[in-house]
Parts: C-alpha cells; structure tokens; sequence
C-alpha cells in the first residue's frame, strides 16, 4: 500500500509538471509572438518615436512614445496589453533600444534604426500548485531592426557641382530635369511623358517624348499622387490647406535633408531654367547644357520649363503622405544672351519681358548677379530684389507662394524633404492643369545644398537623392583610366543582402567606354589598403538588360540570347559588375550608344563581411560611397542618366 501511494504521487507530479510545464510554454510562446509583432510594428518610428532618455539601459514602460505606443498596441492585440491583468497578475510591456547595454553616449551610441520589445506575463499552475509551486513569470524579447535608407548621390551638405567647380575635385555631375515633351532617350526615366504620344507645339513644332524603340514606358516617380493602387505623396487637399499650390501628379524629384546641429536653410544652384548657348561664367571648359538635344532655341516659348521648389517635414520616412508643407515657390524660365563674353540680356519668358542695363536695370543686375548661375534659398528668396514694374504692371521672377520664414530646425530625428517640378514656362501643371503646355524639351541643370543663415554651407548636414537621381556627366578626358562619380552610400546593416542598381540611358559618350560599379569598403574588398574595388562575386553579377520599363521581370540577363545580336562581349567576366556600353556593332538595329533609352539592372549581392564603406585610406567608417566608373580613355562623357538602388524585400526584420 506505501509503494501505491508512492507511485500515485509520482504520476500526479510527473503529470502536472506535464500539464503545467506545456501551459509555461504556451504562456512563453505567447509572449514571444507578442513580442516580435511587437518589435516590428514600433522600429519604424525610430530613432523619433522615443524620447531622448530612451536607452538600452533605461527602458520606456508607460507606452508614452509613438514607437512604444505602436509596440503596446501589437501586444494588445495578441491578448498582452500593458498594464492589463491576466492570470491574476500585471502584463509588464517594455521598449527599449538596441544593445541593451547601450547608454546614448557618444562613446556608447545606441542604434537608430533598431527597437527591443521586452513582455512579461505570468503563468498559474494548476497540478503543481498541490506540491507548493507558486506562479511564475515568463520573460520574452525580440529586437527588431530596419534596413536604413540608401542614400543617393554624394556625402555633404552639396549634391551635384556648380558649373565652376565642373570636373574638379570629384565634381563631375549636375542634377539633371527634363520637360514633359522631351525624348526619354536623353537620359531622364521619369519627367518626360512615359507615352508614345506626338504634342503639337508652337511654330508648327511637334514632338514625341517616348517614340518607338523608346516608349511607351510604364515608369513613373516613386513619389506621385496619382500612384495606383495607394498615393505615395502629399494629397492635393493636404497640399492646398497648407497653402501650397498642388504638385504635378506624377510626381517629381526628391532630395532629403537632414540638418542635425544648426539650423539651416534649402539652396538651389541655378534655380530658373535659363539657357545661355553653352555659357560659363567663370570661364571654364564645362557649361551646364541647358540647351542640348532636341531643345530647339530661344525662339520657342512652349519648350521652356518653370522650375517649381516645395520644401517638406517628414513625419514617417516609410510614408511620405504624411509629409507637412513647409514651403514653395516658382522661378520663371529666362532667355540668357550673351554678347562678348557677357550677359548682356534676360528675358522673362513667362511674360517677354526683357531685362538689360537699359531695360529694367536693377531686376536685370539683380538676376544676373544672384539668379544666373547663382546659389538662392528656395524656402525664403529675396523675391523683392527680384521684381520689376513695366507698364503700370508689377512682374518678379520669383513666385513665393509660402515662405520658410526660419531655418530648418536641427535634429538628430527628423528629415525635411525638397521636390523639384517641372512646370510649362507659365508655371502650370503639364496635363494636370487645364491650359498648360506638354511641349517642354527643357534640360534644366542645378545642384542642391544646405546652407547656413550668412550663405555658408552646413558643415555637418546631409543632402541625398530620394528614391532616384538624375544627372548629367559633361566630363572631358585625355588619359587613361577614366572617371568615377559617387552614387549612393550603403550602411553596414545591408551586409550579406542583395541590393538592385538600376541605371537608364548609360554609356552616351565619344569614345571607347565600360561602366563598372567600385566597392569603396576595404574589407569585403580584401583587407586594409585596398581603397576600394571593382565589385565582383564568385557567384556572379547579375546584369540585365529591362528595356524601356524599370518595373518588369528581370529576364533574360543581359548576356543571353535578347542581346545575342550584339558582336561585342557586353559583359566580359561574368563575375564583374561591369559592362561594355558603347561602340556596340550589332545586327538588330539598336545603335553603337547599345543600352539608349534602355534600363540595366546589376543586382549586388553584398559581401557578408561588407562593413558600411570601411577605409584605411584614408581611415574612415562607414562614410563611404559605392561609385559609377566610366573607363572612358579619350573622349566626352556627355550623358545624362538616372539611377535607382533599392532592396529587393521588406526593409523590416527581427535581428
């Protein structure tokens, strides 16, 4: 009988520490799933959706920020909420930031873009309970990261050259536009009309902005109103209650600013479209080519382009509707004569009003001087300097509809955002607005900076290109090895990720010429002192050819049979990312520019030791930016080309 009894205590325990042991990992399962969902739906408000004192060390636990709040609210819903009351006991929801050990020093910086959620719940046994076993806690915590955002362009405060500082220093592009009429095959995917459609135009001009083997096209900004099946920008009600005129709803070209000490103000290099037959001001061999291609001449109003600057707050950089107009103006297009050596007129083309040293003096020496060829803020132009009054009527270049009237503000957490539209030449909404020109061929070049209040360039701030990027290359060589021109910098976190390079219209040159893309990270590249190196894998560089539409299959390669017509090896190793553009002799009617009008897609798989642009020379971390080399011994790179880099997958994840 004592040995039944014995026995019958050992199966009740073994039993309950069965039941209650399988109720413990359901309890910590369900917490762990909370968790996670937890994690992920509060990282995309970081570093913003935490307070300041936020750290690895000193956790949020009242839900109080909008990323903890967006934390509680995914606990909530799996059965968890903070504070609630479940098995007797309080459900504990705590955000912090990632490591855990980190404290928001300078010498102990937490991550930006990384959110550790930590739950707590408990569990009541019920067989055990009899044996004296008391209720438990359980403990799970996930960390989720996000992908930070590829940044398009070059690293400062400047994107894109001033025509006097054209192949100097690593200055080898302008930022580029171009009007809704004018052919895609120069080089802009995404201004110009994406259809095969003939505008007829003043003078009995006409024209086609995606003809036969160039369009019709199915890309469009990555930021447009009219995106389908969700807007990815700013509403035309929001836009308007703001005070703002409504923006082309295609879309138009981004810039994010980040000003993280002290505030400061937009700048825009030669703001109004004004072509000047190749003029340099400073003398220089480079010239910012407004009037290249199928721009026909001065004499034709309609192919003018108004240049139209808003500035944003970004609220959410996964959601640019969010975004809070700041503000916005317009720049008339000018017509620049020169007359030996010197400008020696301007016409206002919106108006034909003529600006000279007899004609509307003071506009026409203010103009000349800070306009042309000029650095103005955009938020907040000297709009009066800029005025004129003919004929009992008032007229200005500049058409301020919101003024920024302070700097941007500082911040280590928020981002500002400048889109740049091109308008017809009376400063209306191509095929938006009832009345307005599509006959623009307007090749608009400018650059953007961030400034301080005196005029002097924000020495820590950033400008980088959102989504895509447009430039121009004027660069002239007569040597060997060629140029290369920094587009986009890649963070540490995308190690081991696959990354898509797009680039429209490559390889518009005079001579013999390859385009590669350079690693500039000395470790993945094979150890200290390499400076950078031509990407390359041994499993291969992808590279296709996608035609005329950036948002389409990748197939076939760009070596297989769809080019098989080409006589020249496009890409000679397989295993670099690098390829032969032009002369290309072929046999199915493409021209010796191979790739015109034409999207390649590289897809880069980065390194798994691939540390963020990692440089012993010289001695730099992180700051590094991937570059487009053209090898272009002898000859004029003269081309216009747009790029895009992006990730292929979600850019949220669990660490």
């Amino acid at each position: 009988m004592p040995i039944f009894a014995l026995v019958v205590v050992v199966l009740f325990a073994a039993t309950g520490l069965a039941v209650d042991a399988g109720m413990a990992f359901l309890s910590y399962n369900g917490a762990e799933r909370a968790a996670a969902a937890a994690a992920l739906a509060g990282v995309p408000y970081m570093p913003s959706g935490l307070n300041a004192g936020i750290t690895g060390t000193t956790p949020e636990a009242n839900c109080a920020n909008t990323a903890a709040a967006a934390a509680c609210a995914a606990t909530a819903r799996d059965g968890l909420k903070n504070g609630s009351t479940v098995n007797g006991h309080t459900v504990s929801v705590k955000v912090s930031r990632y490591p855990a050990t980190c404290d928001g020093t300078v010498t102990n910086p937490c991550a930006d873009n990384k959110l550790t959620v930590q739950v707590t719940a408990w569990v009541q046994p019920t067989f055990l309970r009899v044996l004296g076993f008391g209720d438990h806690a359980v403990t799970a915590s996930d960390t989720a990261f996000f992908l930070p955002p590829i940044s398009l362009g070059q690293p400062g405060a400047q994107l894109g050259s001033s025509v006097g500082n054209l192949g100097v220093s690593g200055n080898y592009y302008f930022l580029r536009s171009e009007g809704y009429g004018n052919p895609r095959s120069e080089g802009d995917a995404y201004d110009p009309y994406n259809q095969d459609t003939t505008f007829s135009c003043g003078s009995g001009v006409t024209t086609d902005p995606a003809p036969n083997p160039y369009g019709p096209s199915t890309d469009t900004h990555a930021l447009a109103a009219n995106m389908t099946p969700s807007p990815t920008d700013v509403s035309d009600g929001t836009l308007t209650g703001a005070g703002v005129n409504k923006l082309p709803e295609r879309g138009g070209y981004n810039f994010t600013l980040q000003v993280p000490t002290t505030g400061s103000y937009p700048l825009v290099y030669n703001p109004a479209f004004a072509p000047d037959g190749g003029f340099n001001p400073s003398g220089g061999a480079y010239n910012l080519h407004e009037q290249d291609g199928s721009f026909s001449g001065n004499a034709f109003t309609d192919q003018y382009s108004a240049m139209e600057y808003t500035v944003f707050r970004v609220v959410d950089r996964f959601d640019h509707t969010q975004d809070v107009p700041l503000s916005q103006i317009w720049v008339d297009p000018l017509n620049v004569t020169i007359t030996s050596g010197a400008v020696s007129s301007i016409v206002d083309v919106a108006n034909g009003q003529t600006l000279s040293a007899t004609s509307n003096a003071t506009a026409f020496a203010y103009v000349r001087d800070y306009v042309y060829h000029s650095w103005v803020s955009v938020g907040a132009p000297s709009a009066a300097s800029a005025s004129w009054t003919s004929g009992g009527t008032t007229y200005n270049v500049f058409h301020v509809v919101k003024t920024l009237s302070t700097p941007l503000t500082a911040s280590t957490t928020t981002s500002y955002r400048l889109r740049v539209d091109m308008l017809d030449y009376n400063g209306l909404r191509p095929a938006d607005d009832s009345g307005a020109s599509k006959c623009s061929r307007a090749h608009k070049g400018y650059a953007v900076q961030l400034a301080y209040s005196g005029g002097t360039q924000c020495t820590d701030c950033q400008v980088s290109a959102l989504d895509e990027l447009a430039v121009y290359t004027p660069i002239i060589t007569s040597g060997s090895g060629g140029f290369s021109v920094p587009l986009f910098s890649l963070p540490a976190d995308y190690a081991g990720q696959t990354v898509n390079f797009y680039i429209f219209d490559p390889g518009d040159v005079s001579g013999q010429n390859a385009i590669s893309i350079l690693n500039p990270d000395d470790k993945s590249c094979g150890g200290a002192g390499q400076g950078g190196c031509l990407f390359s894998t041994t499993s291969g560089v992808p590279i296709y050819d996608l035609g005329m539409s950036r948002n389409v299959s990748p197939l076939p390669a760009v070596v297989n049979t769809a080019d098989s017509c080409a006589s020249s090896t496009l890409q000679p190793n397989t295993n670099q990312a690098l390829i032969n553009t032009y002369p290309i002799t072929n046999s199915c009617g493409r021209p010796a520019t191979f790739f015109n009008g034409h999207w390649l897609l590289f897809q880069l798989q980065i390194p798994s030791n691939y540390a963020g642009g990692y440089s012993t020379t010289p001695s730099t971390s992180g700051n590094g930016y991937w570059q487009l080399h053209y090898s272009l011994t002898s000859g004029t790179a003269s081309d216009t080309f747009t790029i895009a880099v992006n990730y292929a997958n979600s850019p949220v994840h669990l660490l």
